[in-house]
């Protein structure tokens, strides 16, 4: 099975992400452009790729603790971009921070991430640095044209509050990937205060 954990959006927040990616979409061409539909959109904290059924319950465990330890997040839309680089393409995605200088969100991933390194020995650190994200849109599998992200309208200032992390299955079809939830978990742990150093 092909997994992931990510942290899911409210439907009311999709719903105001769709009013505006209603109009941004239409500065993506969409002969190189694959939008994702926003029932698929989420924010992923760590992939573990192809993992065996007992490691899969070895791993939801290990989240669990995650998930226990992390207090519910506050977090807020954070801009546009795309992946990796402007000259190269390949993914347009609306970024996610948290609402303040917490570095809970940062943390969970670490976590997830780490509980993938012990269970399924795969070392997701070696990815790139965790940058929260709602992946919009896919390249077609040709390069597409350099964008003007300045063209777009302004990203909605939306912020929400996310209470639990989900592990998911990742099917992958000709219409791109279809996801199934495997496991919820509430986020419980106290909030605490860090202090920033300016």
């Amino acid at each position: 099975m092909r997994l992931f954990t990510a942290l899911e959006l409210p439907e009311a927040i999709t719903d105001e992400i769709c009013l505006w990616w209603l109009q941004a979409r239409y500065h993506l061409d969409p002969d190189q452009w694959r939008p994702i539909k926003p029932h698929r959109w989420h924010i992923t904290l760590a992939f573990y790729g192809d993992v065996s059924a007992h490691d899969a319950d070895d791993l939801a465990e290990m989240l669990a603790v995650c998930a226990d330890a992390s207090p519910p997040l506050q977090l807020c839309l954070d801009g546009c971009g795309i992946y990796p680089q402007a000259s190269r393409p390949r993914v347009f995605w609306a970024g996610v921070q948290p609402s303040s200088a917490d570095p809970a969100l940062k943390h969970l991933a670490r976590c997830c991430r780490r509980a993938g390194h012990v269970t399924v020995r795969n070392r997701t650190a070696r990815e790139d640095p965790f940058r929260a994200h709602i992946t919009l849109a896919r390249a077609n599998g040709h390069l597409p044209a350099m964008l003007d992200l300045q063209a777009l309208p302004p990203v909605p200032e939306l912020s929400w509050q996310a209470d639990h992390l989900c592990l998911f299955q990742s099917m992958l079809h000709a219409d791109g990937a279809q996801y199934r939830q495997l496991e919820r978990f509430e986020c419980r742990g106290a909030r605490t205060q860090y202090r920033v150093r300016g």
